[in-house]
């Protein structure tokens, strides 16, 4: 079954999470692409890249409810908003997964990875032993792809580019079973901003997501 997930997360949150099987065709075929998004489509290389793509198009067409009319578009860092709407989108995509989250009144952000050993290779690019309290060298590949996603999360529903993984971002008490509520640090000019974050672990894959309501 393509529709893995499609839940509330509160009254005004909705997560949807999409098990690809389909071909590119079968979505452009459900699809109606203006010419910005068939320009969009064609610059990808492969049909993983374009069939991830076309699914959240067609999650948040055709799952969540918006109409086939709706257009995805995205602001100056590149964050994305349903144009002409005030619902907060963000959407990710790993491997055979791809997720939307959607709110009517909060930011929101999301993030799917699958588990990979590559996360050892540039762990200290966005991890430092003062946050985990451990020696990140040691740390369980599903331990970095949770604070990885977590940490996408945070900066797919801050929007602004300017944040450093490392710098600006803290994850604090993570679930040690990948699965569960924990929190996040923002620091932006000086100012600590706090989020829940909610993780999930899909077969190989790790899902974290967060909603915009400081604490």
């Amino acid at each position: 079954m393509p529709l893995h997930t499609h839940k509330d997360l509160n009254e005004h949150s909705r997560l949807v999470i999409w098990e690809i099987e389909e071909s590119v065709d079968w979505f452009l075929s459900q699809l109606h692409l203006d010419d910005e998004e068939q320009k969009k489509y064609q610059d990808f290389r492969t049909d993983q890249r374009r069939a991830h793509w076309l699914a959240y198009r067609y999650i948040l067409k055709n799952i969540v409810g918006k109409g086939s009319d709706i257009r995805v578009r995205y602001d100056v860092n590149n964050k994305p908003f349903i144009d002409l709407s005030g619902d907060h989108i963000s959407v990710s995509h790993s491997g055979k997964y791809a997720t939307v989250i959607i709110s009517r009144e909060s930011p929101v952000g999301v993030d799917v990875e699958q588990i990979s050993k590559r996360l050892h290779k540039v762990a200290d690019k966005f991890l430092s032993n003062e946050e985990t309290g451990r020696d990140i060298d040691s740390m369980s590949t599903g331990d970095l792809c949770l604070h990885w996603c977590a940490k996408e999360a945070l900066y797919k529903l801050y929007g602004e580019r300017k944040l450093d993984f490392r710098e600006h971002m803290k994850v604090v008490d993570p679930p040690e079973s990948l699965e569960g509520v924990f929190k996040g640090v923002i620091l932006s000019a000086g100012v600590e901003h706090h989020y829940e974050l909610k993780s999930e672990k899909l077969d190989d894959y790790c899902l974290v997501y967060a909603i915009g309501n400081t604490h």
